[in-house]
């Protein structure tokens, strides 16, 4: 049967052969043409991942205007609709797609359901409630409270905003002088505080089916961790984890916590601690994850996560091919110069002189960085993918890139 789609695209499709970010979101391969009728809603940089002579197709000015939105939505709906699907696959459509499906009846995650996975406290409190391990938290409402919740934890303390992606706004806080001032200069009404866990941060990835068992999973430790890279500008990247007993542990934990959550007909991105003694809940997002994961996944297992998730919620026949556990593979993300902006003098491509690496994008000289808004993937220092190797020939590359790129560049007007 033919699906009338309403789709939300904020991901635009870059004319830079150099970029892949997105690709593998591009519409024209989510969609098939013959049976999905689809409404495009999109913002000015969406525009650009709307497939050439689409008909329908609606720009917006700023999807952080709800109502202007649903105003024009409404119309949309009238003209257009009923509407089988809303689908938006950004993280930061996801709220805005709930509101849709509720407001026009349409099947799939209502705003209730999403805020288990936008929600930080939500989360915590439902995966606590079923006995799995989360970080002690509270959530900010005045500096004495504040302070009285880190002296209880003990210092270092993170403190996030509730509602957020890629460690953007997070702050970790080293004296009870030091959340004071933090408490002077911001609002803590969208905060939460919670304990530092000392441990290595591993991710599970996968797309769950319509009962919620999962389709496809895989699990990888990271190089540095998201914080670091956020507040020091460390490198970032993962590395495929091959060995079957820490894939098992890490992917039963991941699942239960999705179980206790409620998730089902979507993608996600789990992140954990292990300390070495125990496995510990950081948090969750219902999509697709971010940075290089997901072009990795599909160079490394052959399955593109966007495709796989907007299957499930079409109701389509799934065809995946056989996993190879024993397969790696990995990325690194190198922060971009600050301040911007800055013209290149020098870099140097990796690509034949560390082993495994396939494809990178390396600024060139002469280029100019300027500042661009965005998820990791846009972060323009150096981003290198690997596969090829085992689990360790992949890690130590990741090293032996991150110890040999170099960047050299100078103010540019």
């Amino acid at each position: 049967m033919p699906s009338a789609i309403l789709y939300l695209n904020r991901w635009p499709l870059y004319e830079d052969e150099r970029r892949w970010e997105n690709r593998l979101a591009a519409a024209a391969l989510l969609f098939d043409p013959e049976v999905d009728h689809v409404t495009y809603v999109c913002d000015e940089g969406g525009r650009s991942g709307v497939p050439a002579g689409a008909e329908r197709v609606h720009v917006v000015p700023d999807f952080d205007d709800v109502d202007g939105v649903l105003k024009l939505v409404d119309a949309v709906v009238r003209d257009e609709g009923p509407f089988d699907h809303v689908i938006g696959l950004s993280e930061f459509l996801l709220d805005l797609a709930a509101t849709m499906r509720e407001r026009y009846g349409i099947q799939g995650s209502r705003p209730e359901e999403t805020a288990r996975f936008r929600d930080k406290t939500v989360m915590k409190e439902l995966l606590a409630g079923a006995g799995l391990r989360v970080p002690r938290w509270a959530s900010c409402r005045t500096e004495e409270q504040v302070l009285a919740a880190a002296e209880e934890f003990g210092y270092p303390v993170i403190v996030k905003p509730k509602r957020g992606a890629g460690s953007q706004g997070v702050s970790r806080i080293g004296s009870a002088a030091e959340l004071r001032a933090l408490c002077a200069e911001r609002s803590l009404a969208d905060l939460e505080i919670e304990e530092f866990v000392q441990g290595e941060v591993l991710h599970v990835d996968g797309v769950l089916d319509a009962a919620g068992r999962p389709l496809f999973l895989s699990t990888s430790r990271y190089v540095s961790n998201c914080l670091d890279f956020e507040l020091r500008g460390e490198p970032l990247g993962s590395v495929f984890q091959t060995d079957p007993a820490v894939r098992a542990r890490c992917e039963d934990f991941a699942v239960r916590c999705l179980a206790a959550l409620g998730l089902r007909s979507s993608a996600f991105h789990l992140e954990l601690f292990d300390t070495g003694e125990e496995l510990v809940f950081l948090e969750v997002g219902a999509r697709v994850p971010g940075a290089d994961v997901p072009y990795v996944v599909h160079d490394v297992h052959g399955v593109n996560m966007f495709r796989l998730w907007v299957d499930v919620l079409l109701g389509r026949p799934v065809e995946l091919p056989a996993p190879v556990p024993e397969r790696s593979g990995g990325w690194l993300i190198v922060p971009g110069p600050r301040p911007l902006p800055r013209k290149v003098i020098a870099s140097t491509p990796l690509i034949g002189e560390v082993p495994y690496v396939y494809q990178e994008l390396v600024p060139k000289p002469g280029e100019v960085l300027i500042s661009r808004p965005g998820s990791y993937a846009m972060i323009q220092g150096g981003r290198f993918l690997f596969r090829g190797g085992t689990q360790e020939q992949i890690e130590a590359a990741v090293r032996q890139a991150r110890a040999q790129y170099r960047l050299t560049t100078e103010p540019a007007p």
